[in-house]
């Protein structure tokens, strides 16, 4: 027996933006799993895009199934909202703690979602447009976010209705997207609970990260007053209205997040070694390699495998690296010397031997070329940190200055 309707599959072309039905899901309740198929119409248009290279590679007349999330599939795991949307999603449907991973798919808008998959239970592709708040907006979007993160009542009721029926993309932290003229942001205010200013060390950590060299997606910090602020980010799954293909680390490397039971899997080299089967440049498994030892160094433990992401870039027909996101340093002053996914094989400690072993899987000729790369980058981490730093409290930014001076003589040694 399955579901009493299947939940059709939208995908905006990554060549013109039209939306088309690029395959149905439906849960099949005998086997307990789920199952999708590329549709015939859009094999018979010619169309050859996969939505996930490695779990749902396109081929017609064939039901993949879905051995991770209870029975949904990676790619649309990642389309869906994580523990900040799916709180507002069993609020508002009224959905049980143990409700399938499928049922938040089908009950989140299309309209907030990563990347450029839609769902819909009509054949034909349609999604409608909901226009995002604007810039102006962004101090009472911050303040309607807080006060929705502790059930207080709303500070704009037709804001607090948006956010309620379109519920942001992923991560445990309250947020939503708005729009500044042709780009797509989100933001992510400071909460009253939090120990240390975190959309603050947010900005910091990706200003620091894009001095140091690295590709980190762009952010803007607004003091809203009051002590309180957000952060914004930069959408690297949007381009104007144009809706780009957009998968996580945790998709590539078969695995789930969260979950302790798949903790093994999640790895820095085999997540380099997947960028290289899909097609990805050399060049992005040597700036995965760089971000690994920047989340050593600045102490951000959170680079689990769904704080990475690959990109379909239209303009080079590939998939690529996204810009770094998610870069938190932990403000914890006893945080362990070590990163959620492995640096090397079994290793999660943060020295030099353990960040070298498999430099190789990394894109680098030997491991001498990998030493030589990683004594340049620690040099610009360590140069760059009082630039990107000034605009932290002088105990925060004393506590990241010993711990990277901590980190930077283990990877040294």
């Amino acid at each position: 027996m399955t579901t009493s309707k299947p939940l059709f599959v939208y995908l905006q072309r990554p060549d013109n933006g039209e939306w088309v039905t690029v395959g149905r899901y439906r849960f099949d309740e005998t086997l307990r799993t789920g199952l999708f198929r590329y549709a015939p119409s859009y094999a018979e248009a010619g169309l050859a895009w996969s939505i996930d290279p490695v779990n749902l590679p396109f081929r017609i007349d064939h039901d993949w199934g879905a051995p991770r999330y209870r029975g949904l599939h990676d790619a649309l795991r990642d389309a869906c909202p994580d523990a900040w949307g799916r709180a507002l999603l069993r609020r508002q449907h009224h959905l049980p703690d143990e409700a399938a991973d499928w049922r938040f798919l089908e009950a989140s808008s299309n309209a907030e979602r990563w990347g450029a998959l839609a769902v819909g239970r009509t054949p034909k592709a349609s999604v409608a447009h909901i226009a995002s708040p604007r810039l102006p907006q962004l101090a009472v979007l911050a303040q309607e976010l807080v006060a929705l993160s502790q059930h207080a009542p709303p500070v704009d009721a037709k804001l607090r209705q948006r956010l309620v029926a379109t519920p942001s993309m992923g991560g445990a932290r309250p947020k939503a997207t708005i729009r500044d003229g042709h780009d797509y942001w989100l933001v992510k205010p400071y909460l009253p609970s939090d120990l240390a200013n975190i959309p603050l060390l947010e900005h910091v950590a990706q200003t620091w990260g894009r001095l140091a060299g690295l590709n980190c997606a762009h952010t803007i910090y607004h003091p809203i007053g009051s002590g309180l602020g957000a952060v914004r980010v930069r959408r690297f799954d949007r381009q104007g209205e144009r809706r780009l293909m957009t998968l996580s680390g945790a998709t590539l490397l078969q695995t789930e997040y969260p979950g302790q039971t798949a903790a093994a899997q999640w790895s820095y080299p085999r997540l380099a070694e997947e960028l290289r089967m899909i097609g990805a440049p050399d060049q992005d498994r040597i700036e995965l390699f760089g971000r690994m030892v920047f989340n050593a160094v600045c102490g951000n433990d959170d680079d689990h495998p769904r704080n990475h992401a690959v990109v379909f870039q239209p303009q080079e027909n590939r998939w690529r690296l996204s810009p770094a996101f998610d870069v938190v340093p932990n403000p914890d002053a006893d945080l362990l010397p070590v990163l959620s996914m492995q640096v090397s094989i079994g290793r999660t400690d943060i020295c030099r031997d353990a960040v070298l072993a498999d430099a190789v899987r990394f894109g680098f000729d030997n491991r001498e070329a990998a030493s030589a790369f990683l004594d340049n980058l620690l040099h610009k981490i360590e140069h760059s940190f009082v630039t990107a730093a000034h605009e932290l409290t002088e105990a925060l930014r004393e506590l990241m200055a010993v711990r990277m001076r901590r980190n930077l003589d283990r990877l040294r040694a």
